[in-house]
């Protein structure tokens, strides 16, 4: 039986329903890895899509017709994953599928690998409101059922261990990968960056945060900091969705005396990402917990220098081409980009340092590693 499994081709599910919608950093890593296994195919594998009817005309137009789709209903992701998904695997003939955060309840032949990307939830209570603690937390009942899960940094295996989401031996690390498309200034013409920065209403110079803005990501703070930095002029851009505590976060700058160097973009469409981190002066990621944190590494191969909090995942992902600052006091948010902004050797060097260290995380690694894990797990 184990020779038989050796040499077979997997029929492999991938649960690829935030590929076109879903939310932003879930949508991102999803699209990227499906891009790459479809991309780059491996043998091993017979790859399925299990993507919602409502994108099917979407699919069909993106996907190549040697990969198969799988259309499912309109559900939430939790209820689709536990219940529907498994009886899909069934009819298709399915023997593994890669599941996003919530795994099935069905035990049966299927090889159920789940792929959580993170558990903040359960160390963090603070930065959720009841309803999302209530629906996240099915996801650690639902781990016990996964015959593997695959987490996104070392710091989440630490976190879902501690909590007894899972034993060490059940869960391994893939760290995300970075896209192409992220590239230094250098890359794009001048007319092209000159209508970009019209379109978006940018200034020469400024900080840059990229991500939803909540409570977890401690805008509040850097906002703080910008009146504590010794250059007076230089703006805050915040790219990203704006989530329910955007009131008081507008309310807070306007205490500060702030509204006029805080630029919100709102959310910006993938192809406009690149250039508002390639032009930005200093990239700000003072969040107080994260799973991973992507977007430093964007920053960085984009060639712009980083301030990162010194907290869960961000040390282990960013290593020494970093700055550290502290989250909870802005005054030490200033003086880290002070530095930066005060010190042209050192941001020169900073520069360096993160477009070499951004070229170790790459999408194709990421893929191939979640499908070698997938592999071995069927296998054994």
């Amino acid at each position: 039986m184990l020779a038989n499994r050796q040499h077979k081709t997997i029929k492999l599910g991938i649960d690829a329903k935030w590929f076109f919608k879903g939310p932003p950093s879930g949508n991102m890593v999803v699209k990227n890895l499906v891009n790459e296994m479809v991309n780059n195919p491996n043998d091993q594998f017979q790859l399925y899509l299990l993507i919602t009817r409502d994108c099917k005309k979407q699919a069909l137009a993106y996907f190549p017709s040697s990969v198969k789709l799988i259309f499912l209903p309109v559900i939430p992701n939790m209820l689709s994953n536990m219940l529907l998904v498994p009886l899909i695997a069934r009819v298709y003939g399915l023997q593994a599928v890669l599941f996003q955060n919530f795994s099935s309840l069905w035990n049966n032949k299927l090889c159920k690998i789940v792929y959580i990307h993170d558990v903040l939830f359960l160390d963090y209570p603070q930065y959720y409101s009841g309803s999302e603690i209530a629906y996240f937390s099915k996801m650690k009942r639902l781990a016990a059922k996964a015959d593997m899960i695959i987490t996104i940094s070392n710091s989440e295996k630490e976190r879902l261990v501690k909590n007894n989401v899972a034993g060490e031996n059940r869960i391994a690390v893939v760290y995300h990968g970075i896209n192409h498309a992220f590239k230094t200034l250098a890359n794009y013409a001048d007319d092209s960056v000159s209508a970009f920065m019209h379109k978006y209403n940018l200034p020469a110079k400024y900080l840059l945060y990229v991500g939803r803005v909540n409570i977890r990501k401690n805008i509040f703070h850097l906002v703080s900091a910008l009146n504590l930095l010794d250059d007076k002029a230089i703006k805050l851009v915040v790219a990203g969705e704006l989530g329910s505590d955007i009131d008081l976060l507008k309310d807070h700058i306007q205490v500060e005396g702030l509204s006029h160097r805080v630029i919100f973009t709102g959310h910006v469409p993938e192809e406009d990402l690149y250039l508002i981190y390639a032009n930005a002066t200093v990239f700000c990621f003072p969040s107080f917990a994260e799973g991973f944190g992507l977007p430093p590494l964007e920053a960085m191969q984009c060639g712009v220098p980083v301030v990162v909090s010194r907290r869960t995942a961000m040390p282990e992902v960013c290593g020494d081409a970093a700055i550290y600052i502290d989250p909870d006091h802005p005054e030490d948010i200033a003086e880290k980009i002070n530095f930066l902004l005060n010190d042209t050797v050192l941001y020169q060097k900073k520069v360096l340092e993160g477009i070499d260290h951004a070229k170790k995380f790459s999408w194709q690694l990421s893929a191939n590693g979640i499908l070698k894990l997938i592999g071995d797990a069927y296998i054994n």
